[in-house]
């Protein structure tokens, strides 16, 4: 089942950092009765990804806890979703999202220490 959730965490990261890398390319008109919309092949990569995660999230959800579950998803999620902005959007963090990040590590180990 630990195979089920790094497989969501890639599809929705992988999903999230796809649709913005190509979102620079999308292109949306809408006029009275006219609506086009073309999606670059990275923006649409990304929307599978994102609907594999989705189908990923259903699964996972059957099988545990939705209050163990979510919080510990959510919170790799971000740490994930942090480190793929670095990486590869090169984009900068500021002082206080690199707190906000340990605030979300020790809250992460909390969730998951085991009362004895």
């Amino acid at each position: 089942m630990v195979f089920a959730v790094i497989i969501y965490l890639f599809c929705t990261v992988g999903g999230l950092t796809l649709v913005k890398v190509g979102a620079d390319a999308n292109k949306f008109l809408a006029s009275g009765s006219f609506f086009n919309l073309q999606l670059s092949y990275t923006t649409v990569l990304g929307l599978v990804l994102y609907i594999v995660s989705f189908v990923m999230w259903i699964v996972i959800v059957q099988r545990f806890n939705l209050s163990f579950i979510q919080p510990l998803t959510t919170g790799l999620s971000y740490i994930l979703i942090i480190a793929a902005s670095v990486f590869i959007l090169k984009e900068n963090i500021t002082p206080f999202q690199w707190a906000g990040l340990g605030f979300i590590l020790v809250g992460v180990v909390l969730m998951n220490i085991k009362a004895h």
